[in-house]
């Protein structure tokens, strides 16, 4: 009788290539602080790690993967991941807002490069659809008054207010600093809902 066994599935083995994918993911950020997605090779990344090019392909297999795997790990970084706790009003949404916006400032380069990137644009919607239908549930609680349209507008206009791509253009247009962003953004929004009423 032949019992075959299942591969032995080693618990260290398994925390040690977290911890190397992390380290390699980290040395992307490293590397995107300083410059732009051009400077992302498996070479440069393998140099920042410490660790083989080998090392690098062992986790993944081109650098489009790497990239993808560095936009995931970063928007998890930022959001909760799986975890994300969504605001429950949207006076918690604004604040919650300026904390991203400082976490955006201090990441400028990154979100720039990453967040405006098509993977990026790819890997945020999900999670503009998810900021959306919480807009949507926040506006059917605290303004009654509106009719089903008019929360379909005044989602999408407080989405955009809010998007990393009002973000950059704000900061790189006018030179406008996290605590700028913000204020404009509150004041846009804050008149928006007292028109409302």
């Amino acid at each position: 009788m032949n019992l075959q066994r299942a591969p032995y599935q080693s618990p260290l083995r398994a925390r040690l290539k977290e911890q190397t994918s992390i380290i390699i993911l980290e040395a992307v950020a490293t590397i995107l602080r300083d410059a732009d997605l051009s400077a992302v090779s498996i070479a440069e990344v393998a140099r920042v790690a410490q660790v083989t090019e080998q090392t690098i392909y062992r986790h993944y297999n081109s650098r489009d993967e790497l990239i993808r795997a560095f936009t995931r790990y970063h928007l998890d970084q930022a959001t909760g991941g799986p975890d994300i706790k969504l605001p429950e009003t949207i006076a918690e949404l604004l604040a919650w807002l300026e904390g991203r916006y400082r976490a955006w400032e201090n990441d400028r380069q990154i979100v720039s490069e990453i967040y405006l990137s098509p993977v990026g644009r790819e890997l945020r919607q999900p999670l503009y659809e998810l900021g959306y239908q919480n807009i949507l549930r926040m506006l059917e609680r605290e303004h009654p008054c509106l009719d089903a349209a008019a929360r379909r507008n005044f989602a999408a206009a407080m989405l955009t207010l809010m998007s990393t791509e009002n973000f950059v253009f704000l900061h790189r247009t006018l030179g406008f600093g996290p605590e700028q962003v913000h204020a404009s953004v509150m004041a846009a929004i804050t008149a928006m809902l007292a028109g409302a009423k």
